[in-house]
């Protein structure tokens, strides 16, 4: 491997480059002289082309019935047994691809629905040869059969006698696959373009091949309107290896690309001069004893090893590359993971060699290569499908969504697409149809299929306080102790569920309308719901940042809702594809900590609005700590934002977290659904009761604010002059995320054992060596700073560097 030290960005574009990107021009032009040698003699140029380029004689090209009763018996049990598992895997993960039909109200009386309809005939090519790829016939045949498509048909290479290799007739079989073609590279792709004697012509093909075979695909694409799967040329792996990779493992899974052949390119980016180092030494025991090591060799002469400068700029260069295959050979592979936006399929961790992708995971092994995972999937059910929409309006629906089609229509100065329209609403006896157009247009739903449907069907629970509001002389209604309550204080009647009176006085402290509010058993209970109402268990994600509050993945798991992961960067801010990313994801949810927990710092707030216009989920805003923070809240912008939702909570600047109170701030739609779905008498009414006098005594809260902010600033002030203390990051919170040059936790340890009890963060992404303290009194301020520089003082200057 060509090994290059730190390389400068502006020469990556070279390093990106692919060996067969420089015989591409010849390539297609001996892909069109097969195509048309294929278009006039059809199978003699297969046979032809077979002698030639296969060395093989072949008779009749389709496998007869003899050949599939004889594959069987040649293929030994071993093999068949790990076949069957194999397939059974490939079927789970592929079978929970399956979309069901889709339909949506968009307005009343105007229903849209999508329906997945296979592909009538699929090509299916198979490389053989030297390597007969039985497991890509299980890869493409699998889902192929799951969908549903009529017709399939197999095209592979002859062997050198003319056959085709048993262990592909035996999973033809397995498959019910009945045609199977003699026929390998460039020549079967135009023969399933074009249709033959003995190969029927198709209306998508599918496949991984060499250079030529994938320049067909292309070529039957552009000339010939026949629908590809992708390109899927010569393998390639990129490997991201730090100083925790084994390079034997590393070395193994580079030669399992490059030993497909002389074109397959294997890369691999390390942090560390030594795992580079390591993994050469591998490569050479390793090829050795490789039977392809002539093969293999030649892939390796054609591939790099990068040394870069942290797994920033590895993901960077990955990215950039697309890699077919990508393996994270690091202990943060989960973290790493949440920032790959270019790659065919990722393989986590030091023990998912790429291997395991290639025959029996259950992912599919047909994925994009030469940089085209930019735009391109691998192979899944969806490949063999199409998805066909169909949509019917009712009298109401034409009404309602008529003018605002005549509208956008005559804007366009499509006369004939207004008129279409018209025609029907004067037929119903609608005249001057534009005039309500503003008001039509303002009836848009912006929470079409974000609701769960079992959330839009349920009928909320009616309590006894929603039936009857106030008091009567006689309350025998909701089976309360009317003899009163065992204690001193009288709670034996059920609170207001809606919290009528402190949504009133928050309203008008916050300057919004108590149709904004929800009250929920802390932020909590309002992150747990929001789950519930967007994300139906088992098939929808939300999307968190870490590192962040780790009560929005506790949500996510007990609902079995999947996570993604979006990590901040080294700066705690939203990478720069934030939005991009979020705008292609299907989570319901992103949820954004602003001032951010732990590391208290604001989001840029042009990130957040960038992502409030592109997202099409719920953009959560949890304003946590955002009484500390000398901005604006998001709760100034909800007319703005339909799908913004803003959390705060009485537990911080408030000084109440016994309480248990949590607020969330929405559009009175969304406001309506949470009230919808919460238990009747979330808020009990001592807690009401509390909140409404701390409203009323909201002028100490500014009182305790202007205090907290003064220890803040000192603690800011007074901790970079300890000599154990790294780095104190900006905060916008009552608490201040530090780094310490010493071992962090050793440091916590010594500070609990001196009565003083802080939050230790270094777990999580981005916070090593971290440690969290809250702002408290002064005394407990100037305790703190002590307990610090007295176990400054005491620290072994030997370890002063230890993490």
């Amino acid at each position: 491997m060509q090994v290059y030290s730190y390389p400068d960005p502006s020469t990556w574009p070279g390093l990106l480059q692919r060996p067969a990107a420089a015989e591409a021009p010849q390539v297609a032009a001996r892909v069109r002289s097969i195509f048309t040698q294929v278009q006039e003699q059809g199978d003699d140029a297969l046979r032809a082309l077979a002698l030639e380029l296969d060395k093989a004689t072949v008779g009749e090209l389709r496998v007869s019935n003899a050949e599939f009763a004889a594959a069987a018996a040649q293929v030994p049990a071993e093999l068949q047994t790990a076949i069957m598992q194999a397939k059974a895997n490939i079927e789970a993960f592929h079978a929970a691809q399956r979309d069901p039909e889709l339909r949506v109200e968009t307005l009343p009386g105007v229903a849209c629905s999508r329906r997945s309809v296979p592909v009538q005939r699929v090509g299916l090519y198979v490389p053989g040869g030297s390597a007969p790829l039985f497991s890509t016939l299980l890869m493409l045949g699998v889902p192929a059969r799951l969908a549903g498509c009529p017709e399939v048909v197999v095209c592979t290479p002859p062997q050198a006698d003319g056959s085709v290799s048993p262990i592909i007739l035996f999973v033809a079989q397995l498959l019910g696959i009945d045609t199977v073609v003699k026929a390998g590279g460039a020549q079967a792709v135009a023969a399933l373009a074009l249709g033959t004697d003995s190969v029927p012509a198709v209306d998508k093909i599918f496949g991984p091949g060499n250079r030529y075979v994938t320049a067909a695909k292309q070529h039957a694409a552009a000339e010939y309107g026949v629908a590809i799967d992708m390109p899927a040329g010569p393998s390639e792996v990129l490997v991201v290896a730090d100083a925790s990779a084994t390079p034997a493992f590393v070395a193994a899974d580079l030669l399992s690309q490059a030993e497909h052949g002389p074109d397959s390119q294997v890369v691999l980016l390390s942090d560390s001069a030594g795992i580079i180092e390591g993994v050469q030494a591998e490569l050479e025991r390793q090829l050795a004893t490789l039977p392809r090591r002539d093969l293999a060799a030649t892939a390796l002469a054609n591939s790099r090893a990068l040394l870069l400068e942290d797994a920033q700029a590895m993901l960077r260069f990955s990215n950039l590359y697309a890699p077919e295959h990508l393996i994270l050979a690091t202990d943060q592979a989960e973290e790493l993971a949440a920032q790959v936006t270019n790659a065919g399929s990722v393989f986590l961790g030091h023990l998912t060699p790429e291997a395991v992708g290639d025959y029996a995971s259950g992912t599919n092994h047909t994925l994009p290569t030469g940089g085209y995972a930019r735009q391109y999937s691998g192979v899944s059910l969806d490949s063999f499908v199409k998805k066909i929409t169909f949509q019917r309006l009712t009298e109401a629906g034409l009404r309602t969504l008529g003018p605002v089609v005549e509208t956008m229509a005559e804007a366009e100065g499509l006369s004939a697409h207004a008129r279409a329209v018209s025609v029907r609403l004067a037929s119903l006896g609608v005249a001057g149809s534009a005039a309500p157009r503003a008001e039509v247009v303002a009836t848009v739903n912006p929470y079409a299929g974000l609701i769960r449907a079992s959330v839009e069907r349920m009928q909320a629970y009616s309590s006894a306080r929603d039936e009857f509001e106030g008091m009567a002389a006689v309350m025998l209604d909701a089976n309360e102790n009317s003899l009163g309550s065992v204690g001193p204080d009288d709670f034996s009647r059920y609170p207001d569920p809606h919290q009528r009176a402190i949504k009133g006085e928050l309203a008008r402290l916050k300057g919004v309308r108590p149709e904004n509010i929800f009250l929920g058993n802390g932020s909590d209970e309002a992150i747990d719901l929001l789950v519930r109402l967007a994300c139906t268990p088992g098939q929808d994600s939300i999307v968190v940042c870490p590192p962040t509050y780790g009560m929005y993945e506790v949500a996510a798991n007990l609902n079995d809702v999947r996570v993604e992961r979006l990590l901040l960067t080294s700066d705690f801010q939203l990478p720069a594809n934030a939005a991009n990313v979020l705008a292609a994801s299907k989570a319901k949810i992103v949820f954004l900590c602003s001032p951010n927990n732990p590391t208290g710092n604001l989001l840029a707030q042009d990130a957040l609005e960038t992502i409030l216009n592109s997202f099409q989920g719920f953009v959560v805003v949890d304003e946590a700590y955002a009484d500390f923070a000398d901005v604006p809240s998001w709760i100034t912008r909800l007319a703005e934002f339909p799908r913004l939702v803003v959390l705060q909570t009485f537990s911080k600047a408030w000084g109440l977290a016994g309480l248990r109170l949590g607020v969330a701030y929405a559009a009175p739609a969304v406001i309506t659904y949470f009230n919808k779905i919460k238990p009747p008498y979330n808020i009990s009414a001592a807690t009401q009761q509390h909140a409404l006098a701390a409203i009323d005594a909201a002028t100490q809260l500014t009182e305790m604010q202007a205090e907290l902010l003064q220890g803040r600033e000192l603690l800011n002030n007074a901790l970079p002059a300890l000599t154990i203390v790294e780095h104190v990051f900006p905060s916008d919170a009552n608490f201040l995320l530090v780094r310490f040059s010493v071992n962090a936790t050793a440091v916590y340890d010594q500070l609990q054992a001196r009565g003083i009890v802080v939050r230790n963060r270094t777990s999580q992404p981005g916070c090593a060596g971290c440690l969290r303290l809250t702002v408290g009194t002064n005394a407990e301020n100037a305790q703190l700073l002590a307990a610090l520089q007295e176990i400054g003082a005491a620290w072994p200057a030997s370890k002063a560097t230890a993490q």
